[in-house]
């Protein structure tokens, strides 16, 4: 019998779509922890990331029958993740006091390794948000470009000219 683990994504979302909870159960295992450092990087608030990953598999769960089964899930909840935090910022928190709380983790770091993640933090900060929320997309989380753009709803060129613009700002910004 194959467990639902095994099953590759599109399975899955067929799977859900028919109200299977296991399936929904491996899916949520599957990417809690890729949306979590994604939601993590874009808030630096644990409550409030464990909040949104709650939030993303409690509106697929409610979504399901509406799921596109040609489309990537993981796209998908990908796109409610950068929704739910673009709406907080837009609520919650002014850039520049985003930086200076940045900053301030900073000058609390003492390890030269703890110090040099949090000037890329900084860095990554102080990036316009398309920008930085493409950049995390593929550097961390390891979505393909064709992905990143149905996650921000954007062409797929418009990926490459900001993940360019992304690295040149944060090359200048950390040499």
């Amino acid at each position: 019998m194959n467990t639902f683990c095994d099953l590759p994504d599109h399975k899955l979302t067929r799977a859900i779509k028919a109200s299977n909870v296991t399936a929904f159960e491996a899916l949520y295992f599957r990417y809690y922890g890729s949306l979590y450092r994604f939601m993590w990087h874009r808030t630096y608030s644990v409550e409030t990331t464990k909040d949104f990953i709650q939030e993303i598999f409690t509106r697929l769960w409610q979504n399901r029958r509406n799921l596109d089964t040609k489309k990537s899930i993981k796209a998908y909840l990908y796109q409610i993740a950068n929704h739910l935090v673009i709406d907080h910022l837009r609520k919650t928190t002014s850039k520049r006091s985003y930086l200076s709380d940045l900053a301030r983790k900073d000058r609390d770091s003492q390890d030269s390794d703890v110090e040099a993640q949090t000037s890329v933090t900084i860095a990554l900060g102080k990036l316009p948000e398309k920008l930085r929320t493409v950049f995390i997309l593929s550097r961390y989380e390891g979505l393909q470009y064709t992905e990143i753009a149905e996650v921000c709803g954007i062409s797929v060129k418009t990926v490459e000219s900001w993940m360019s613009q992304a690295l040149r700002l944060l090359r200048e910004e950390l040499l």
